[in-house]
């Protein structure tokens, strides 16, 4: 599903220039717009201006003394948006068998915005330099510098003249207005289905309507049981609509239903990212249903720099963290954001696997759409 600059996905992008060149080459603010798609990662797209007929994305700076390259950026695989542009370096075409996919385009598309437009798929992970010289990875978030690369010669032909546009990506998380339906990120529906594989149980909710009541069906099945149940809660903007349902239906939802069970305790894992005002805050068991509902009021929802937040964090947390002592010991995931492709901090999903084992806790996770 498509998503233009007003609502992105779920996330606001704003690219804000670095320098100020002049208009030969040059690519302005207004010439771009960026785009979160539920396929993962960002679209790019650039104005197609007179005199430009490539771009390619590059590191931002250079070594002053000139005695490094400044690397282009590419992908880890094949993609269908640029996987099979061709590239020049000195006049001769990057032979596609050697796996080097550049984030470059030199045919642009008709655009709504721009009139013509190219495009570059960004994924999360970019690589540069080779194994022989100055290499590595960055993971685009909040506040990355990207360089915009300008050529006037197609395939990114030095042999002609260029032109460097460096920005940063500015990131702010904003909950998506319209239908949900066909809208889960790929990348957080792979990241659950193997979070949960084996724990329990993946389930698709279509937002604020029926959040509430996925919660419901899963206790539905643990009547007549002790139960001990702790919601990993993603607390990032994106969220702000579904946690507002959490709000006003989940107490009565609880009150109704306490009955049926030999003993319950509920407790919540609220988790954001790094950076934020908060990695994980644990709120601890409770049956008083009038303290956690003061608890759900005072939940601040916002934030979120990137994409990925601190899932395997928060589920760690949630298993090690609390006094489990139920016969019914359930850890429940709700978010519509993967974990980083990257471990970040200390806390790695297989510390979560073992923790999870070693508490016999049922690990389900209730996935939302971006």
């Amino acid at each position: 599903m498509r998503r233009t600059c007003s609502i992105l996905a779920g996330i606001f992008f704003f690219l804000a220039p670095l320098f100020i060149f002049s208009q030969d080459l040059s690519i302005q603010t207004e010439d771009l717009r960026i785009e979160q798609r539920v396929d993962g990662g960002f679209h790019l797209f650039i104005r197609k201006k007179p005199g430009i007929n490539s771009v390619l994305l590059t590191e931002s700076t250079r070594d002053p003394s000139l005695n490094e390259d400044n690397y282009a950026y590419r992908a880890a695989e094949w993609n269908p948006i640029n996987g099979d542009e061709i590239r020049l370096l000195d006049g001769v075409p990057i032979a596609r068998e050697s796996g080097i996919w550049s984030l470059i385009d030199s045919t642009p598309e008709p655009d709504s915005q721009f009139g013509q437009a190219f495009r570059i798929y960004i994924p999360w992970i970019l690589y540069y330099g080779y194994s022989d010289t100055r290499h590595g990875e960055i993971y685009v978030v909040d506040g990355t510098y990207l360089n915009i690369r300008a050529f006037t010669l197609p395939y990114g032909d030095y042999q002609g003249s260029f032109r460097d546009n460096p920005f940063a990506v500015l990131v702010t998380q904003q909950p998506l207005a319209g239908p949900p339906e066909g809208n889960y990120m790929k990348d957080t529906v792979d990241s659950f289905t193997e979070i949960v594989a084996g724990k329990g149980d993946l389930i698709y909710s279509t937002g604020a309507d029926d959040l509430v009541t996925k919660i419901g069906e899963i206790l539905e099945e643990e009547k007549g049981k002790k139960v001990d149940i702790v919601l990993c809660l993603d607390t990032t903007g994106s969220m702000r609509d579904d946690i507002d349902s959490v709000r006003r239906l989940l107490i009565p939802l609880l009150e109704g239903m306490i009955a049926d069970f030999n003993g319950f305790r509920i407790g919540m894992v609220l988790y954001k990212d790094y950076y934020e005002t908060y990695l994980t805050r644990v709120v601890g068991f409770t049956a008083d249903f009038s303290k956690f509902r003061t608890t759900l009021n005072n939940i601040q929802v916002g934030g979120g720099r990137d994409i990925p937040e601190a899932v395997h964090e928060a589920l760690y947390e949630g298993a090690t963290k609390f006094p489990w002592n139920a016969e019914s010991r359930l850890l429940l995931l709700i978010g519509d954001a993967p974990p980083h492709p990257r471990q970040r901090g200390k806390i790695s999903k297989e510390m979560v696997d073992k923790a999870v084992e070693d508490k016999g806790l049922k690990l389900s996770a209730i996935i939302l759409p971006q």
